[in-house]
């Protein structure tokens, strides 16, 4: 009998886990699970959005500090009466004239600083500086210009190889201003030719469909002049230089995230060196240049943290980015559903001061 109820025993005890207990285990497990997911996917979320976030923050910096950099060296050596207001520039490149001579290089605009504005659409900056550090006072021509040269009363601060400066002659009247290259000196007759070489591929042959220049005209000396145009183009900050799609290069993208770019010129009205009003109007003439001490600049980043919309409306952003000179004005706003309205932005602004207009000397 002893034996029997011992081996009932045993029996019991190997049975293991019944079905209720199984089943309480998995359901405890279930519960340790979903909540290890929740609490991951929160962690997840979180650090997504601090990185977006932190992504969104320095695109916009470097965006700025970009522009930033360019706006404050704009307008050396075109700081004058006699190059502002002169309109576009005529100029030449391996036989191909600029637009306004008839032919597809791109207009270039002499000017510090460039606005192009548009509704609804982000506007475009051009900045344009010369390099010439040596000669930034300009000299005149002591006759008239023939197809290989131009006499001036000095030819100092000038330079052929190894740079082959770049020159910008304006008539006395202000007006046309056309880009030569120097392609040799002749310093016993204050002479510079201008003929067309291997090393001095902006000048036409015969001095092409160039105007002609006479006595007293300006020549500016640029150096190498840069010129470069920013667009928003496809969410990213890109840069184009005019000389460079010239030579076959490229548009390049400088900055990824930045969604919107706003500008406008700081004009000092009442010659009190201090500015007064704020407007993207492109001035006219050389006296409303004068009147330009500064330009204001607005960017939008986007975070690229993608949040879901409740319900078919997208909540993230519900109205657009305003900026000191007033509204970003985005259409796609206006549209609930819009998936522009699922993210959201940061905006950048400063203010930047001419120095090379401020210390004009003319």
């Amino acid at each position: 009998m002893m034996k029997k109820t011992l081996h009932i025993a045993m029996r019991r005890v190997q049975r293991g886990m019944s079905l209720i207990e199984v089943l309480v285990a998995i359901a405890i497990g279930l519960i340790g699970i979903l909540i290890m997911s929740q609490a991951y996917l929160t962690s997840d979320e979180f650090n997504k959005a601090t990185l977006g976030a932190g992504g969104a923050q320095t695109n916009g910096n470097v965006a700025l500090f970009t522009l930033e950099r360019d706006v404050r060296m704009s307008g050396f050596g075109i700081n004058h009466s006699m190059t502002l207001g002169c309109g576009n520039m005529n100029w030449f490149y391996n036989g191909q004239y600029s637009q306004n001579l008839g032919g597809a290089l791109t207009n270039i605009f002499v000017a510090p600083v460039v606005i192009t504005s548009a509704a609804n659409t982000p506007d475009q900056i051009t900045v344009m500086y010369g390099t010439g550090s040596v000669r930034t006072i300009p000299t005149l021509m002591t006759a008239p210009a023939t197809a290989s040269e131009l006499t001036i009363d000095g030819i100092g601060g000038y330079f052929a190889a190894p740079t082959f400066d770049r020159l910008l002659v304006v008539d006395k009247a202000g007006s046309p201003c056309t880009m030569m290259q120097v392609s040799g000196l002749i310093p016993a007759s204050s002479k510079i030719q201008r003929l067309s070489t291997a090393s001095a591929l902006y000048n036409p042959p015969g001095g092409g469909a160039f105007p002609v220049y006479g006595t007293n005209d300006y020549v500016f000396n640029l150096g190498t002049p840069v010129v470069r145009n920013y667009t928003i183009t496809n969410d990213s900050l890109r840069v184009a230089d005019p000389f460079d799609l010239a030579a076959g290069g490229a548009a390049i993208d400088l900055v990824d995230g930045i969604v919107d770019m706003r500008a406008q010129y700081g004009k000092d009205t009442n010659d009190d060196g201090i500015v007064d009003t704020y407007n993207a109007t492109l001035p006219a003439s050389a006296a409303e240049w004068r009147q330009v001490l500064s330009v204001r600049i607005g960017l939008v980043a986007r975070v690229g943290n993608y949040e879901k919309p409740t319900g078919a409306n997208c909540t993230a952003t519900t109205a657009a980015p305003t900026w000191q000179g007033g509204s970003f004005d985005w259409t796609n706003f206006t549209t609930v559903t819009n998936q522009a309205r699922c993210y959201r932005y940061r905006v950048f602004e400063t203010t930047i001061p001419l120095r090379n207009m401020i210390w004009r000397f003319s």
